[in-house]
């Protein structure tokens, strides 16, 4: 088979990104702005929902109370 431009561009690995997948995901299941998810994981801010902290703990497998020592 012919390779053409647009074919080999279809083929191109999609690029990954964990950290921003990881921000995205937490946000959208907290129904947040990514902004947020971010102050969270730089230890600027803490979530004041206690159902995010249950969100993040699932996501992550980290225990509620480990999150922000």
């Amino acid at each position: 088979m012919k390779m053409t431009l647009t074919s080999y561009y279809n083929n191109l690995p999609v690029a990954s990104a964990p950290k921003t997948e990881f921000i995205k995901c937490v946000s959208g299941r907290c129904n947040l702005d990514p902004y947020t998810v971010r102050l969270w994981v730089k230890g600027k801010a803490k979530p004041r929902n206690p159902e995010h902290l249950k969100i993040l703990a699932e996501v992550t497998g980290i225990c509620e109370t480990n999150l922000f020592e």
